[in-house]
């Protein structure tokens, strides 16, 4: 559970400081979570190899991929007309198109970060030839890995207001919000649990694609040591 901790610490530091950069700081723990996880798949057993090697390949590629949805999921929009939107609808507009977007592009060319920590020379062509094939199930696995977890954020955080709990900020005049706090734990703890989900469900296409004879299911023990 140290990633959950590390999510909530900068989260809980980025309010208590004031200060901006939290998110770009949680996004690199999250490829780094990634990296980890899906190393610890395609070693075979199950356990964390850092020493695998691959992560520079994997994070640059990675960048790339967030690059290009953010890239559309703002230009989209635009050239819809929806700048002449309120700033709340046009933000609206824009996360729902990133919301499908981001799992749609890691379907079709997700696992070719995942092919850096395999060693593998494929490029983006063969990433996108593997990813064709069972899009449809695939992307609804990757929609609820990363999509749900922030819907359930969003439902725990509006329930609290509706309770005349505010939960949108860990520190309030300086003092330590514990309702905001719960929900802050519960909300990362279901992120990292998605971005787990989202990571195996790659390298485990990757695997099935290439042909590799080892790795097999991964167990919920040897899964459950990610989080330690």
């Amino acid at each position: 559970m140290c990633f959950v901790a590390i999510g909530c610490a900068i989260v809980a530091f980025e309010d208590y400081s004031g200060r901006g950069g939290g998110s770009s700081t949680q996004y690199f723990i999250v490829l780094y979570f990634g990296y980890c996880v899906q190393s610890a798949i395609l070693t075979g057993d199950g356990k964390l190899n850092l020493n695998r090697g691959g992560i520079g390949g994997y994070l640059w590629k990675n960048l790339l991929i967030m690059l290009a949805v953010i890239i559309v999921g703002v230009g989209f929009p635009i050239v819809l007309g929806a700048a002449s939107f309120s700033r709340d609808g046009f933000l609206l507009l824009c996360l729902a198109v990133v919301a499908i977007l981001y799992p749609l592009l890691l379907v079709l060319v997700g696992t070719w970060p995942t092919a850096a920590i395999a060693g593998s020379k494929s490029g983006l062509a063969d990433a996108f030839s593997r990813g064709r094939y069972g899009l449809v199930p695939t992307f609804l696995r990757l929609f609820a890995g990363l999509v749900l977890p922030f819907v359930a954020a969003f439902i725990l955080i509006t329930a609290a207001a509706s309770m005349s709990y505010e939960a949108d900020s860990v520190f309030q005049g300086g003092k330590l919000n514990l309702i905001a706090l719960a929900v802050l734990v519960i909300s990362q703890s279901a992120s990292t649990f998605g971005i787990c989900y989202v990571s195996i469900v790659l390298a485990r296409k990757f695997q099935i694609s290439e042909g590799w004879p080892r790795g097999g299911t991964v167990s919920a023990t040897n899964v459950s040591e990610v989080f330690r």
